[in-house]
């Protein structure tokens, strides 16, 4: 009589009980790895159904294999079960960073004012040693300062007395000869200085004893949205940072100024450039004119309704870019190449630029879009290679590079990008790029100027160098973003 192997019952137990627990699992990641997929929006009705098809097929497969009853082909079905649980795992870890950036740069944004209280190089007293002493502040930045003013004396326990000074070099005159002790200033603001002859070291001559950040809702916010991206004209402010700041949120001077008009149904895209120098009235100077660049230390809306002021036109959204930050990405993706059409070399580095192709990591990069000095265009030519990078890196993005460095690639986006555009506006567009397919026709101008100096509302006592516009480019300009809204294919003047 045969008598009955215990072990061997229990380990064909313990089998089929862990087999079960693995498909359990397999299906569940299964699952989830698809309802995470549906969840971005991004995928069309027709890309859902296959990844349902191509998840339940194997699905099927694992289980017909698991079932079967020769040793070898269950083992098959374990390693493919094993393998695509991986891939289910980590394919929900992927797409939950996409959406966790995703929400990052489209969250409510507040805008951040970093309001540093300065003394002389030398003095080394603390705040609270200087919350008696006389100080001095910018009459151009009272809400910002009466804020800073609020929040220092409710922490400090005491009341400043500050004298009201109306340009940045006034203020820091007063400071260096002891008019007052100390001054609080709009970090952006002070930076207008940069520009002015005998202030270019300033900082150096002054000591940083707090910052104190004030935040500020934001209100920039779209007024009529579009409904799905897919039937209307998208205007995008595009606001490049270039300070060595990398807090995306801080008011800070608009270096790039770039108007994209976005038309879907055509697929055509102007990409339109204003110079930084650019002197036009801003939104809050009350009609007196200063550089573009300066509306940027107000907020990101004084920006926008200046550029709306200038080209007669609205606005539907902002982009805020810090070209700082943008470092890390093109790093991530490898480098990108950029067609120069000047051969020099960076005023600021030692780099060097070839006329024609050249292949760029980050800071390179960097450089190529900071330069102007060495230029034949000057400022204009910088604006031609700011949007060269732009148009570069997005194209770099959309390649199978992408998929390789995915992780540092998305943790440089969240802290380089801030937009209004809504989530779900985004989400039909790539909806519309992955059921339509093909390229878009980028098509780009810049508007240009003479350089003189001038009074500005930022520094009314200083002339700085500034550009005044030529109507007739500005002209050409609100022509071609018509053209572009009226669903005409348009090709750039200064192609």
């Amino acid at each position: 009589m045969k008598i009955p192997n215990k072990n061997r019952g229990s380990r064909s137990l313990l089998e089929t009980v862990v087999n079960f627990l693995a498909l359990v699992l397999f299906l569940a990641l299964a699952v989830g790895f698809v309802a995470t997929a549906i969840s971005t929006q991004f995928l069309t009705p027709v890309l859902i159904a296959v990844l349902v098809a191509v998840v339940a097929l194997l699905l099927v497969v694992v289980w017909a294999l698991r079932r079967n009853r020769r040793p070898g082909v269950r083992a098959i079905g374990s390693v493919l079960a094993m393998v695509f649980c991986l891939v289910f795992a980590f394919g929900i870890g992927y797409i939950r960073v996409g959406l966790d950036t995703l929400n990052k740069i489209t969250s409510t944004q507040t805008q951040t004012v970093a309001m540093t209280v300065y003394v002389r190089e030398g003095d080394n007293r603390e705040l609270n040693e200087l919350m008696s002493a006389p100080w001095g502040t910018l009459s151009t930045d009272r809400d910002n300062t009466q804020a800073a003013v609020a929040k220092l004396e409710q922490e400090q326990g005491a009341t400043l007395t500050h004298q009201v000074y109306p340009s940045p070099s006034e203020l820091v005159d007063a400071l260096e000869q002891s008019q007052v002790d100390a001054i609080l200033v709009n970090q952006g603001q002070l930076s207008t200085l940069e520009d002015m002859e005998g202030y270019e070291t300033v900082l150096a001559r002054l000591r940083s004893v707090e910052t104190i950040q004030v935040e500020l809702q934001t209100s920039a916010q779209p007024t009529t949205p579009p409904a799905t991206g897919l039937d209307q004209v998208i205007t995008v402010y595009i606001s490049g940072n270039d300070s060595r700041s990398n807090d995306i949120n801080s008011t800070e001077r608009s270096d790039v100024n770039i108007i994209a008009t976005i038309n879907p149904k055509t697929r055509q895209i102007l990409l339109l450039n204003t110079p930084r120098d650019y002197f036009v009235p801003l939104s809050v100077s009350g009609g007196v004119k200063d550089k573009l660049t300066h509306a940027g230390n107000f907020g990101i809306e004084v920006s926008m309704d200046t550029l709306e002021m200038l080209y007669d036109t609205k606005l539907d959204y902002y982009f805020k870019v810090n070209f700082s930050g943008f470092q890390q990405i093109i790093d991530a993706l490898g480098g990108i190449d950029v067609d120069s059409q000047y051969a020099f070399d960076s005023f600021i580095s030692d780099y060097t630029y070839e006329k024609g192709i050249n292949h760029l990591d980050g800071e390179k990069a960097l450089f190529y879009v900071r330069e102007r000095y060495n230029l034949p265009g000057g400022d204009f030519q910088r604006g031609v290679h700011q949007m060269q990078v732009i148009e570069a890196v997005a194209k770099k993005a959309m390649s199978p590079t992408i998929l390789t460095q995915y992780l540092p690639l998305m943790n440089a986006l969240s802290d380089c990008f801030r937009t209004n555009i809504p989530s779900d506006l985004i989400a039909s567009l790539v909806r519309d790029q992955l059921d339509q397919g093909g390229s878009w026709d980028i098509v780009t101008y810049y508007v240009t100027g003479s350089g003189s100096k001038e009074y500005t509302y930022s520094v009314p006592n200083w002339q700085l160098d500034v550009i005044v516009p030529d109507q007739t480019t500005v002209a050409t300009a609100k022509q071609l973003m018509e053209q572009i809204r009226n669903d005409q294919i348009i090709t750039s003047p200064q192609a």
